[in-house]
C-alpha cells in the first residue's frame, strides 16, 4: 500500500472520528435529530407507571421495549400519542405534550375488560352504603318481619343485624354514622318517629330505641361515632349509643357537635347564623354565616364542615384562621374526601369539582349534560367514580384529556368498591346486585 493511500485512509478515520465523537456525545447527552424540523433537539423524558404493572408502552403507535414502570428518555419534544396495552385490560390512550429537557409523568389505572354479571336479587325496602364505600346495609320484608342485613358482597360477610315487626303504613329510612360503626333505622308513622340505632359490626341489636313525636331533625356527631342528636318539640336530645344514655341539652341552638374535645354549636342571632365554640355555656364566636338549614359534616382536622340544605352550600371553616376562617363556600349536593384528607371531590349536579386542601385551590374536572347521581374515590391512583343517567364511569382526574370510561351501563343503583378496588358491586334499583371485576 502506498504512503499516499495510507494517508488518505488515516485522514478518513480522523474525519470520521471528528464527526462521530461529537454526535456520540450529543446522543449520550440526550440530543436527537428531529427529522420533521431538520434540527437537533434535546429530548424529553416519559416517566410511565401503571396499575397493574408490566403494560406495553406505545408512542405514536410504535412499540417500546420497556414495560411499566418505565422511564423513556428519548421522546422528541412536541405532542405524542401515548398508549398502554395489557392482555385482558382496557387499553389507555392519551395525547401528551412533551417539553425539551423536562419529564412528563403518567400514572395510569387499567381496568379489566369484563362485563358485569348479576349475582343476587333482593326485595329491598331501603338501603345505604357505608362511608368507607365497602359495606351495604339494606332492609327487606320477610313475612310479617322487617329485617336489616349487612353485606360486603359475599355470603360469608352477609349477616342479619336486626328484626322488627313490619308495618305497611310506615316509611323506613337508614343513615350511617360518620365512621360507619352504627346505622340508624328511622320508622315514620303519622306524627311519630321510632329511631333504632344498630351496630354494623355486630348482630346483637341495640335496646336503645326511641319513639318520639314531632321530630324536627336528627344528626350524628361528626367526631364521636357513638353520639346521636335528636331535635324534637324544640328540645335537643343527646344520645350516647354505647353508654345507653340520653341527655337533654338546654342550650338554644340549631345544631351541635363535638370537635377536638370541645363542643361547637350553630345558633341564630340578629338574622344570622353564628358558629361558636361552647365552653361551660359560654360561647366563643368562630364566624358568622347567612341563615340556612345547616348540618355538620365530617371533615379532616382542624377543619369544620357544614352543609346548608336550604341553599345547597358546602362550607369549610379553618378554626386556626380567625381572620378569614371560611376556606370554601360552594354549591354542592354531594361530596367525598379522599383517604389522605387532602382532596375534596364534590358536585352541584352537572359538574365535578376538586378542592386541593394543601394548595387551597379549586378546579373543575368535567362538566356533563346529565345529572350526576353518585361520586366516589377509587382506592388506587387519582381516579374517581361517578354515576350519571344510570351508567357508572371511571375518570382519571390527572389526565389532560380525561377519558370517561364506562364500567357498568344502564344500571342505576348504589356502588360499593371491595377488595381494595379489585371488585365493584352495584345494588340496582330493582334489587339486583351486579358484580364487575376491575382488577386481579
Amino acid at each position: 500500500m502506498s504512503s499516499k493511500l495510507r494517508l488518505i485512509i488515516f485522514l478518513t478515520f480522523v474525519l470520521m472520528f471528528l464527526i462521530a465523537a461529537p454526535l456520540l456525545v450529543l446522543y449520550t447527552a440526550g440530543y436527537r435529530l428531529d427529522i420533521a424540523s431538520g434540527r437537533i433537539v434535546h429530548t424529553a423524558v416519559l416517566n410511565m407507571t401503571s396499575v397493574p404493572r408490566n403494560a406495553n408502552v406505545l408512542i405514536d403507535g410504535e412499540q417500546e421495549y420497556d414495560r411499566t414502570p418505565s422511564v423513556i428518555e428519548t421522546v422528541l419534544p412536541g405532542e405524542h400519542e401515548i398508549k398502554l396495552e395489557k392482555d385482558e385490560y382496557i387499553s389507555w390512550k392519551q395525547n401528551l405534550f412533551f417539553k425539551s429537557r423536562e419529564t412528563t409523568f403518567a400514572d395510569v389505572i387499567l381496568f379489566l375488560d369484563k362485563e358485569p354479571v348479576p349475582v343476587q336479587h333482593l326485595n329491598i325496602l331501603a338501603s345505604g352504603v357505608s362511608p368507607s364505600g365497602d359495606k351495604l346495609i339494606y332492609l327487606t320484608q320477610e313475612s310479617s318481619w322487617l329485617e336489616m342485613w349487612s353485606t360486603e358482597g359475599d355470603e360469608s360477610s352477609t349477616q342479619l343485624l336486626m328484626r322488627l315487626s313490619f308495618n305497611r303504613s310506615s316509611h323506613y329510612t337508614i343513615s350511617f354514622s360518620p365512621q360507619g360503626d352504627y346505622v340508624l333505622l328511622v320508622r315514620e308513622y303519622g306524627s311519630l318517629h321510632e329511631l333504632v340505632p344498630v351496630e354494623t359490626n355486630s348482630n346483637v341489636p341495640s335496646t336503645l330505641s326511641m319513639e318520639l313525636a314531632d321530630v324536627d331533625s336528627y344528626w350524628w356527631d361528626v367526631e364521636d361515632d357513638n353520639l346521636l342528636y335528636v331535635k324534637a318539640d324544640n328540645e335537643t336530645l343527646k344520645v350516647d349509643i354505647k353508654a345507653y344514655t340520653k341527655e337533654l341539652i338546654i342550650t338554644d341552638l340549631s345544631v351541635i357537635t363535638s370537635f377536638e374535645e370541645r363542643n361547637i354549636i350553630l345558633s341564630e342571632h340578629n338574622n344570622r347564623s353564628v358558629l361558636s365554640f361552647l365552653d361551660e355555656e359560654i360561647a366563643s364566636i368562630i364566624t358568622y354565616l347567612p341563615l340556612g338549614n345547616y348540618t355538620f359534616i365530617p371533615t379532616p382536622s382542624p377543619l369544620i364542615g357544614l352543609f346548608d340544605s336550604q341553599h345547597n352550600r358546602l362550607i369549610l371553616i379553618d378554626t386556626n384562621n380567625r381572620e378569614q376562617p371560611i376556606l370554601l363556600n360552594e354549591m354542592a349536593v354531594r361530596w367525598t374526601w379522599n383517604k389522605n384528607g387532602q382532596q375534596l371531590l364534590y358536585t352541584s349536579d352537572f359538574d365535578l369539582r376538586l378542592y386541593q386542601r394543601d394548595q387551597h385551590q379549586t378546579h373543575t374536572i368535567t362538566r356533563l349534560s346529565e345529572k350526576i347521581d353518585q361520586i366516589a374515590w377509587y382506592p388506587k391512583g387519582s381516579v374517581v367514580l361517578y354515576q350519571a343517567a344510570g351508567t357508572t364511569f371511571a375518570l382519571a382526574i390527572k389526565d389532560p384529556q380525561p377519558d370517561h370510561l364506562p364500567l357498568i351501563t344502564d344500571t342505576p343503583g348504589q356502588v360499593l368498591i371491595l377488595d381494595e378496588g379489585d371488585v365493584m358491586l352495584l345494588m340496582g334499583e330493582d334489587g339486583t346486585i351486579w358484580q364487575r371485576e376491575l382488577q386481579k
